[in-house]
């Protein structure tokens, strides 16, 4: 039988080997794909028999789930190209640090954190373009992070408590520390985008669910405050963006800042918002591989200049309609099932902020339609050849869409625990559902 402490270093081994034996395997890139998929697949589970060997909570053991079956989805519809390669391996070492993450605790936890940080902003560096401001700061963001989670190490609490904090907001996005995870969208190689979409948030909401009880009143009214700037700020500048990445990390950067909000003004992160916070980050990944798909035919456009791939595209606009509607948080996907889920626990009561969320739900209306609407039934610019969708990124699509259906239709006790579940207060009781 596995041991409790050893479940971190198991799940971080296995991808790690994983893409050493895919950089030995680098003259051929088939096999190459071949391995990271099949190690995606390996961990997935040592996930479950992991898991289940030590009883884990049914939330816990969902999101190590989506893990492994996002890495695996963002690979499989990528095409065999050279430049692609190294995004990856990359995918297996972010994947095996973010499953390390999630599992261990104490120093190991803050060091593993240290670890990712460094990898994002070690790929920011090396895939910059020239000079690009938004990159830099991104990197800075990133660098903040680590050097908050070094003082999370190193000093007492409650300081060390607020670094924790600071440390959660590069991950997952929040005012005025959302800079890296925009860039992070928007800057990489790959399949990187779309898998770091899910796994940066996941890792940051993870961090808040285990700080939730050390935080005081006036820390989580501060929080509240930033959460409503961030999500106004990131629906604003979503919405003058030509180019559909950063257009895509700044609406998703808002959605978040909307879980930011709902956690700091109720104090309680109930299964629904973990819902809420896997659709969206499903969402977005699944969108930005569907733009990648359009950026490997006609390289890297403004997307005004690209449209009418409705009928041309049949399969493409399809998917991209329907992720488009998740995004906008119709139902039955996870998006709506997890925000409205939220909004019903009896730890909430509407309040004058909330009218402001309910207007940045309201301006998603807005960018995500105006981005679908122009690529699917605009003008185009471009005289090109189209071609539509092939078979793995078809499926790989169409995987995504049946797992933001099964978030938005299953009942949410199928991601409770059999555990008592903690009181509805800022003080949340027993034990994280990462262990």
């Amino acid at each position: 039988m596995i041991e409790s402490w050893m479940t971190p270093w198991l799940l971080l081994a296995i991808p790690l080997l994983g893409a050493g034996l895919g950089l030995l395997l680098r003259a051929s890139l088939q096999r190459m794909k071949t391995v990271a998929l099949s190690t995606t697949g390996v961990s997935l589970l040592a996930v479950i028999s992991t898991s289940l060997a030590q009883s884990e909570p049914a939330a816990a053991l969902s999101l190590l789930c989506l893990l492994p079956a996002t890495a695996f989805l963002t690979l499989l519809g990528q095409p065999l190209h050279r430049d692609n390669s190294s995004a990856w391996m990359m995918t297996l070492i972010l994947l095996g640090v973010a499953l390390g993450i999630l599992t261990s605790h104490t120093a190991a936890h803050e060091l593993l954190l240290i670890l990712l940080l460094g990898l994002v902003c070690g790929l920011l560096y090396r895939h910059q373009p020239g000079s690009a401001p938004a990159t830099w700061r991104g990197m800075s963001s990133f660098i903040l992070g680590i050097i908050t989670a070094l003082m999370a190490l190193a000093l007492p609490a409650p300081a060390s408590t607020i670094a924790s904090l600071a440390t959660c907001a590069t991950l997952l996005p929040l005012l005025p520390l959302h800079s890296g995870f925009v860039a992070a969208l928007s800057g990489l190689p790959g399949n990187l985008p779309a898998l770091l979409a899910f796994i940066l948030p996941t890792v940051g909401f993870q961090s808040l669910y285990l700080l939730l009880p050390s935080l005081s009143g006036t820390v989580l009214q501060t929080v509240a405050l930033l959460a409503l700037a961030g999500a106004v700020y990131g629906s604003l500048r979503a919405l003058i963006q030509s180019h559909p990445l950063p257009r895509l990390g700044y609406a998703s950067s808002a959605f978040f800042c909307m879980l930011w909000w709902y956690v700091a003004d109720t104090g309680t992160a109930p299964v629904q918002a973990l819902v809420y916070l896997s659709a969206v980050g499903l969402t977005t990944s699944g969108l930005l591989m569907a733009w990648y798909a359009i950026r490997a035919r006609y390289g890297d456009i403004d997307f005004r200049a690209l449209g009418g791939l409705a009928y041309p595209m049949p399969r493409f606009s399809t998917l991209l309609a329907l992720l488009g509607l998740a995004a906008l948080g119709m139902p039955p996907f996870g998006v709506f099932s997890g925000f409205l889920g939220m909004l019903l626990t009896p730890a909430f009561t509407p309040s004058g902020s909330f009218a402001i969320i309910m207007l940045v739900w309201l301006t998603a209306s807005w960018y995500y339609t105006d981005l679908i609407q122009q690529v699917l039934f605009g003008r185009s610019h471009l005289d090109v050849r189209h071609e539509d969708l092939r078979q793995t990124e078809w499926i790989s699509l169409m995987l995504m869409l049946l797992l933001l259906l099964i978030l938005g239709m299953a009942p949410s006790r199928v991601f409770e625990s059999h555990a008592a579940g903690p009181s509805a207060t800022v003080a949340m009781k027993g034990e994280p559902w990462t262990r």
